[in-house]
């Protein structure tokens, strides 16, 4: 099987301040978000979906981009899915096998590993053309690699790939399907940490995984309620 990826969202939360160094300067094709950023000149708070001192703690981290102390990814990212991956209790073994198959797809920095240092930021996918500046950038990385795409819709867009499987969680509730929503999110983090604690991405065993009523029903993840 080809190399294979693990591609999962960010979050909207991150994690303030760092204790690695600043990055100073951006190499591409980051760099020309980075620039997107700092040239804008529109409405800040339509972008950024914040208001009042969310929007101005979203815009000084913008600001110093380049001048703020780093995380790494893994450590940056908060919120639903990252409390249930769980990354710090992880083994050796499991987060080995976490960093070397696992990229969330950024609207700052593209394709990003857990171990990438970055700093604070805020910037929605659909915004400032992020989306459709990654997805050719994203589709040439993602070639002759089978992708397990564990992303929501908007970030979907971001991305391109020939061999893989997209992963969706449902409810099922008087012969209606819904996305499982906020329920959907936890289940997917505890998802992904069974996978780096299974060290597999084999489609074949994902009906071995089965987690508060969601089953495995060949193209996603079924909850009956």
């Amino acid at each position: 099987m080809n190399k294979i990826l693990i591609l999962i969202p960010p979050s909207e939360g991150k994690q303030p301040n760092g204790h690695s160094n600043p990055l100073k300067k951006v190499e591409e094709p980051a760099r020309s978000m980075v620039s997107k950023i700092n040239e804008y000149e529109g409405e800040w708070g339509k972008v950024l979906g914040v208001k009042d001192k969310a929007l101005e703690k979203a815009l000084d981290a913008n600001k110093k981009i380049l001048s703020s102390k780093t995380l790494p990814a893994i450590e940056r990212y908060t919120g639903v899915v990252y409390n249930a991956i769980g990354y710090p209790s992880f083994s050796k073994e499991s987060k080995n096998f976490f960093d070397q198959h696992v990229r969330i797809v950024s609207a700052l920095w593209g394709l990003v590993k857990p171990t990438d240092l970055i700093p604070d930021y805020k910037l929605k996918i659909d915004k400032l053309g992020a989306d459709k500046y990654w997805l050719p950038i994203n589709r040439e990385i993602l070639k002759n690699v089978f992708v397990i795409d564990l992303l929501p819709k908007a970030h979907k867009k971001a991305v391109a790939f020939d061999s893989g499987v997209s992963v969706d969680f449902i409810v099922t509730k008087n012969g209606k399907s819904v996305p499982a929503g906020h329920q959907g999110k936890h289940i997917k983090g505890r998802f992904i940490r069974w996978l780096a604690q299974q060290q597999s991405c084999d489609p074949k065993m994902f009906k071995e995984f089965k987690e508060e009523g969601f089953q495995w029903c060949g193209e996603k993840f079924v909850k009956v309620s």
